[in-house]
């Protein structure tokens, strides 16, 4: 075909949004096992500047001093350590730069003011954030201004089925489908923040969990360490 007649392709923006505190392999092993499964050439991170839905710093146990929560722009870097280099990645200060809490519907608003009608636009979560959709603000109009790709991890690849049909009752019946089509199985990488977090204020080593960069700025910063002041 020519290229009078030759249609271009609608922009495709896949963003990968959550609190990053801190980011960590499994973070980025799932992003990359999504790219791949979908073709997707880029995916943007997006780190939440004050997410709704959780805090960013553990309650202390009894006894324990409470200990150095990142500021926004700490996590923000500790993306860009993360990735840097690798062409896959690009990174948004969107949700940085705007007033809390940091709504997907407000990011994706921004997004489509920006971009266009004609933009599609991927957001990737979790299969427990799954789950909780219906709890988002302004759930369904999130469904409808964007595919929700869910990176489903053993366990969750089995509990996708119950909780597509928890689902049912809570987005219309032309959602459900797009929901379930939407699915990018992803390794078991059993690596969480909280758990990193933990390490670190137990004074144990977290090597091989995050990249080399972001222990560097942890240990640097002081980050997560018991005692450390607020």
């Amino acid at each position: 075909m020519g290229a009078i007649g030759r249609q271009a392709m609608p922009e495709r923006i896949v963003l990968f949004g959550g609190t990053f505190n801190p980011i960590h392999h499994g973070h980025l092993i799932a992003a990359r096992a999504v790219a791949e499964y979908f073709h997707f050439e880029r995916i943007t991170l997006v780190p939440a500047a004050s997410p709704p839905h959780k805090p960013m710093l553990d309650l202390p146990q009894e006894g324990e001093v409470v200990a150095k929560a990142p500021t926004a722009e700490d996590r923000m870097e500790m993306v860009r350590l993360a990735v840097e280099g690798e062409e896959l990645f690009e990174i948004s200060d969107i949700e940085l730069n705007r007033r809390p809490p940091s709504y997907t519907f407000d990011t994706l608003m921004a997004l489509r003011d920006r971009h266009g009608l004609e933009a599609k636009l991927y957001w990737v979560v979790g299969a427990d954030m799954l789950a909780d959709l219906p709890n988002w603000h302004r759930a369904t109009e999130v469904v409808d201004m964007a595919t929700i790709i869910t990176a489903a991890r053993p366990p969750w690849t089995e509990k996708l089925g119950g909780i597509l049909e928890n689902l049912a009752g809570r987005f219309r019946p032309d959602q459900l489908p797009r929901l379930e089509a939407a699915v990018a199985p992803t390794p078991l990488i059993d690596i969480t923040s909280t758990q990193i977090r933990h390490r670190v204020r137990a004074g144990r080593s977290i090597r091989y969990l995050a990249p080399d960069a972001v222990i560097d700025y942890i240990a640097r910063k002081g980050l997560y360490r018991q005692g450390a002041s607020p």
